[in-house]
């Protein structure tokens, strides 16, 4: 969670530079509302840096030191949050808020109906740490 969490944060901050939001995040921001289906709408060179990469890098590092099984779970989990996150509402029974520093579906309408900050998926730690979680 580590890893995906940090590794996400700075490839999506990345992606709002100008030159590469114009290049691949912008197909992503054409939703100024955030909608659960929408969760991974992007150019592929964003679905592979941005959503695929920081998703796979941990269990690739654990590799043989984690059952598959794990492995699936996590694929599982991490989806179910990107599209909580993704779906306009925050629900507060959400299992996704059981972890302190946890982003929400709030979090991230804030992201996109603003196209700044806010740029953590499963945390806001470096949001934090940055300057760049604004109040919402």
């Amino acid at each position: 969670m580590i890893i995906d969490d940090t590794l996400f944060y700075w490839i999506h901050r990345l992606f709002h530079i100008p030159f590469f939001y114009k290049l691949f995040h912008k197909k992503h921001h054409e939703y100024n509302n955030t909608v659960g289906i929408a969760a991974i709408y992007a150019h592929p060179i964003e679905y592979l840096f941005g959503n695929l990469l920081p998703v796979v890098l941990g269990p690739a590092i654990l590799s043989t030191q984690s059952h598959y099984a794990t492995h699936m779970i996590w694929f599982f989990w991490r989806n179910m949050e990107t599209i909580d996150g993704h779906c306009g509402y925050e629900f507060p029974w959400s299992p996704y808020r059981v972890f302190l520093m946890s982003a929400s579906s709030e979090h991230h309408n804030y992201h996109h109906s603003h196209n700044d900050g806010a740029y953590g998926s499963l945390f806001t730690f470096w949001d934090s740490v940055c300057g760049t979680d604004f109040s919402y």
